[in-house]
């Protein structure tokens, strides 16, 4: 298995070199930019990520608060600050962050639109939310849809050299370009910056066959995607 593993790697990297923009790039990318200047990040369903890296030098020096809903995965989260709460009712005052940072976690929310409430509200005038996640018309959403929750966890222990199981449910209720615009458009947030992104098949490199076929479907999506904007993930950000 681990040989599978690693020369389906070595596939990956050769199709989808790392000099590609990749969504995860592009993620951290804007964490360090947009958060220069500010007071307070909110990293929104950290999990056991730890930004603090990305964060500018300053002065001055962001504060990074790192939120979860699961305490199991905060005890392994190095950060400083963590805190213990749910998306639908944050925890902190109104107006008093800066910048929130959500990577794959609103496809994890079955009512997006109370979270983007609560996002606007803790957010100041001006304040800008960045949301990367999946593509809910992908074919992993469509797989994730039609497959039970252990079936997730699985897969996720084979492909991880890590071998984690961790999945939590999906419902992939904010995924899609034109849901986004229109249910943060309501709660009274501008999208401002959409792009969208393909990358190299992540969760079959444990399968010999099935991952290079898939491999051969990324290419062909990477050179459709400029014209029909078909894409597995994207990266947006919005501004109060």
């Amino acid at each position: 298995m681990h040989r599978i593993r690693e020369f389906n790697r070595r596939l990956n990297d050769r199709f989808f070199p790392r000099h590609r923009p990749r969504y995860v790039g592009r993620f951290r990318e804007l964490t360090t930019a947009l958060s220069s200047g500010c007071n307070l990040v909110l990293h929104l369903g950290s999990g056991l990520v730890d930004l603090e890296s990305w964060m500018p030098e300053g002065p001055p020096k962001p504060q990074l608060m790192a939120l979860d809903v699961s305490f199991h995965a905060l005890t392994s989260n190095s950060g400083k600050f963590r805190i213990c709460a749910g998306a639908e009712c944050l925890p902190l005052p109104s107006a008093s962050v800066d910048l929130i940072l959500a990577e794959h976690v609103f496809e994890h929310f079955p009512r997006p639109e109370a979270c983007l409430r609560e996002c606007f509200r803790v957010l100041q005038r001006g304040g800008r939310l960045v949301i990367s996640g999946p593509n809910g018309w992908s074919y992993i959403a469509l797989v994730a849809r039609l497959t039970p929750l252990r079936v997730h966890g699985w897969v996720r222990g084979l492909g991880a050299a890590n071998g984690r199981t961790d999945a939590f449910p999906t419902f992939y209720r904010f995924s899609t370009p034109r849901v986004m615009r229109r249910l943060a458009g309501e709660v009274g947030f501008e999208m401002i910056d959409l792009e969208t992104f393909v990358g190299e098949p992540c969760y079959t490199t444990f399968l010999p066959v099935v991952h290079w076929v898939l491999i051969g479907y990324h290419v062909l999506l990477e050179r459709l995607r400029p014209r029909f904007n078909f894409h597995i993930t994207s990266v947006a950000l919005f501004r109060k």
